[in-house]
């Protein structure tokens, strides 16, 4: 049975470098900045449990009308094998709000089944423009926005953006977002 296991910022270092092999420089945090998100009571780490076996991890944060996935990774060697989908359905069991996270456009072959991966969970493709702020000195990334159980409406959108560019990107959350 599969369970997501929270860490603290005592014990996540191990964890951070599986998020650094899954995930280039431009699209997370460096581990300093990771830590420091450990003090805001959104933010989940979380070590994906299958018995006595860690086969991933997911970073997602609790708002009040909806949960924001910003990262999932399974382990390497065990992809494939349903994991991600049951962790999306623990989260949708034990959270029952809407899920939201971003995603590349689907130009190569890896994105497109990621997207249909999604889309086959029950996720939406939202027609908003959108870009991703840096982690770092760079430029933004244009991103999809995926929901879940249904389309964002502009208001749970703007809601969304305004939310994770504050606690999140930590950006100004004041910015009026293209529909």
């Amino acid at each position: 049975m599969i369970k997501l296991i929270n860490i603290t910022e005592n014990n996540f270092s191990d964890l951070y470098k599986r998020l650094v092999e899954a995930f280039p420089y431009e699209e997370r945090r460096d581990e300093p900045d990771e830590a420091k998100c450990f003090l805001k009571k959104e933010f989940n780490f979380c070590e994906i449990i299958d018995g006595a076996e860690s086969v991933g991890l997911i970073v997602f944060w609790a708002f009040s009308k909806f949960l924001f996935v910003e990262h999932i990774a399974i382990n390497k060697e065990i992809r494939g094998k349903g994991y991600g989908s049951k962790v999306f359905d623990l989260l949708k069991k034990q959270y029952n709000l809407p899920i939201i996270l971003e995603a590349e456009a689907p130009e190569t072959e890896v994105q497109k089944k990621r997207i249909g991966f999604y889309e086959k969970l029950g996720f939406r493709v939202n027609s908003y423009d959108y870009t991703q702020p840096s982690y770092h000195e760079a430029e933004a990334v244009p991103l999809l926005v995926l929901s879940y159980p249904e389309f964002l409406s502009q208001g749970m959108f703007e809601e969304f953006f305004k939310e994770t560019r504050k606690l999140v990107y930590e950006c100004d959350g004041n910015r009026t977002p293209s529909p």
